[in-house]
This record gives structure tokens, C-alpha cells and sequence, in this order.
């Protein structure tokens, strides 16, 4: 169990500790944010702050500590818009 990161999740060459600043100082978080990629749990996505600008990051979190990270981006309009993020 751990962070765990898929191929996906390094499209945007986003580096890995920038996620997790953005993931451990997020500015919006959605628990439930669409329908479930793989399996039966829902993405979460975290809205955070990062050296590249604002991220999106989007993990799948099975308690109690397994976390897998699929996407990592600077933040789009579209995706403030459909989270409700007043930011930026």
C-alpha cells in the first residue's frame, strides 16, 4: 500500500513531489469527482498549488492508505468550472 502512480499521470510532465504539494496543500478538493475509472471508487480530485501553477490532480484513494495517482495537470477552465473552484 502506498502512493502508487500510473503511466497517465506523467503525460503532462508534471514532476511527482509537485503532485503531492499540490495534494497535501490543496486549495478545493471533491471526494466524488465523476464516475469511477477502474472498480467501484470515484476519483478525488485535488485542486493545489504547485511551482508549474495551479494542478489537477486526480487519485483513487482505498483506505486506509492506498493511493493511485492517474493525472496530473496545470489546472483547465474546464475542470475549475465542473469542480465549483472560485479560484484563479
Amino acid at each position: 500500500m502506498g502512493v502508487s502512480w500510473t503511466d497517465s499521470a506523467d503525460d503532462h510532465g508534471i514532476p511527482h513531489n509537485e503532485a503531492l504539494y499540490a495534494m497535501s496543500q490543496p486549495h478545493h478538493v471533491v471526494k466524488e469527482f465523476g464516475e469511477p475509472r477502474v472498480g467501484d471508487i470515484p476519483p478525488t480530485l485535488f485542486v493545489g498549488p504547485s511551482r508549474f501553477g495551479t494542478l489537477e490532480v486526480l487519485a483513487v484513494i482505498r483506505p486506509p492508505a492506498d493511493v493511485r495517482i492517474f493525472h496530473v495537470m496545470r489546472l483547465r477552465e474546464s475542470t475549475r468550472i465542473s469542480a465549483g473552484y472560485e479560484g484563479e
